[in-house]
């Protein structure tokens, strides 16, 4: 039976998206169901047009992270769909107007909590 992963990205700040992304992805790559969802903040990560930046005082990160060659968000949230992550939008109407990247399910919070409570690892960032 393979385990169950959760992960809630909640803001959509460079130094914030990279921790869901990369467990969402190593959960993945080692067999776990992965389930990824986006606070209102935290969904800017895959919409169309965004752009990830660094918080005030961290713009050093971005030159640090191509420095070490690390892979870019779009690179991870791309990994993290042929892995077969799941993405799901918590407390937010979709409506035609929203220009994701990849398809989103939208759920309640109380989905978050259901899953979390029946998941092997839960995480939120």
């Amino acid at each position: 039976m393979s385990k169950k992963v959760v992960v809630l990205a909640l803001h959509d700040k460079l130094e914030s998206v990279y921790p869901p992304l990369n467990i969402a992805v190593g959960a993945a790559s080692s067999g776990a169901n992965v389930k990824l969802a986006f606070s209102r903040k935290g969904l800017n990560i895959i919409n169309k047009e965004y752009i990830p930046s660094p918080s005030e005082g961290l713009e050093y990160l971005s030159h640090a992270l191509t420095h070490f060659n690390a892979p870019s968000i779009y690179d991870l949230l791309e990994i993290a769909v042929e892995s077969g992550v799941e993405f799901y939008v918590v407390d937010l109407d979709i409506n035609n107007e929203d220009d994701f990247s990849y398809p989103v399910e939208q759920v309640p919070i109380k989905w978050v909590l259901n899953e979390a409570v029946s998941a092997d690892l839960f995480v939120h960032f």
